[in-house]
């Protein structure tokens, strides 16, 4: 029993390598198709993330500068031609031309506010924002835009050219400090 039992393994062994000669006679070719298949498309998927990259990299750039320039940018031709009209109504003899003065200060300091990213429903909330050390005359601007409110809310409020000048005043020096004009 047992030389049957030697014979029989000896001869699946021998049939089980001669299958496995044959199969890998079949399947050598098949691998090494596989490997430098694999090695071309590695290398092209390394060549597309390296040139993706360069191309993302520039085109981040050039949207964050784009960005930048034109959310940021203050345009202080605008506002210098605007701040000049302004400073002609304080000057004008008129109590009207006075207000008008005190109310557009206001409305161009806000505007500056908002383009360089301070939040809020209106300016007293922009205001309430800002401290010390990035204005520092925060204080003084909280005063002038209390004038705006008693011009735009008072109706009887009378306003006289020394506090239309004052007012403006401080108006023109946080918008010197902030760059817009």
């Amino acid at each position: 029993m047992r030389t049957f039992l030697l014979d029989w393994y000896d001869n699946l062994s021998a049939s089980s390598f001669s299958l496995m000669d044959s199969y890998n006679d079949f399947i050598f070719p098949l691998k090494v198709i596989s490997a430098l298949l694999s090695s071309l498309l590695l290398a092209t998927i390394i060549f597309l993330i390296i040139k993706l990259r360069k191309n993302v990299g520039q085109s981040l750039k050039a949207v964050g500068e784009a960005a930048f320039t034109s959310e940021n940018e203050l345009p202080r031709k605008e506002f210098n031609k605007n701040w000049q009209n302004i400073l002609s109504k304080v000057e004008a003899g008129d109590e009207s031309n006075w207000k008008i003065a005190v109310i557009e200060a206001d409305k161009m300091l806000d505007d500056v506010l908002k383009r360089i990213g301070y939040t809020g429903a209106d300016m007293g909330e922009r205001l309430k924002q800002i401290k010390s050390d990035e204005l520092s005359n925060i204080d003084n601007i909280w005063q002038a835009h209390k004038v705006r409110n008693r011009i735009a809310h008072e109706p009887e409020f009378r306003l006289t050219q020394s506090q239309a000048k004052q007012a403006v005043e401080i108006f023109q020096r946080a918008l010197e400090d902030l760059q817009a004009i």
